[in-house]
This record gives C-alpha cells, structure tokens and sequence, in this order.
C-alpha cells in the first residue's frame, strides 16, 4: 500500500507514511480507522511523511479538498491537535501549504504546519 502507518501513543503520535500515488480516496481510506473506530481515539499528534511520495502524481485542489471536507467531519476528535508534514520538495511543499489553507478556511481545529525536514517537525511535535 502506498501509505502505511504507525501508532506511537507513549508520544500520542500516528505517522502516515506515503511512498508511492498520492490520492484523496488513498488518504480518506488510511483516515477512516483513525476516526470512524469508535474504540479508537485519535493520537493528537500526526506526522505525514511526503518524502517519498511520487512526484509523477497529479494532485489537484479537488484532492486537497475532498480530505479537508472528510476531516471536517469529525473536527471535535483532535481538537488541540498538531499535523505536521514533511516535504522535501517544492512540489510537495507547494501542495502541503495549500492544504494547510484549505484546512484553515474550512475551520479544521487542528494547528498544521509544514516542514523541510524530520527533525524539525518532531521538534515541533514536541517530540525528541
């Protein structure tokens, strides 16, 4: 699967690793067991790994949105919640702020930040 993910809660953190297409409905089903499990609760924390995304892949703004519309679903899950992404690439990054955007304007109560590298965005995370 080109996402993978992993559950840390001694740091209350999923990480959700993308190497390969890049889709919304990819996202969405990764997505649905985080929030839609109602024996699950959500870690605060998110960290998505961009960098090995494909760089072939054609996201567009209909993508970015169809997530944040999902997401804004179930806002009152992570509220407090950081997402940090990291994007190596100007590609990535360019599309990794304007979800941030998206996110902001839909009113997502989640603070999303992205970053160049790993270090920084655990750092941010409040995570060593």
């Amino acid at each position: 699967m080109p996402i993978t993910s992993k559950v840390d809660r001694l740091n209350n953190l999923t990480t959700f690793i993308v190497t390969g297409e890049f889709s919304a409905d990819l996202v969405v089903s990764v997505l649905k067991p985080l929030y839609e499990d109602p024996d699950h609760q959500p870690t605060l924390n998110i960290l998505w790994d961009l960098r090995e995304i494909d760089r072939a892949a054609a996201i567009k703004d209909e993508d970015l949105r169809k997530i944040v519309t999902y997401k804004s679903i179930y806002n009152t899950k992570r509220v407090g919640g950081k997402t940090a992404i990291v994007a190596r690439s100007d590609f990535e990054f360019y599309f990794s702020k304007k979800y941030e955007l998206f996110t902001q304007l839909k009113g997502i109560s989640v603070t999303i930040e992205v970053f160049r590298s790993l270090g920084e965005a655990m750092i941010w995370l409040g995570i060593s």
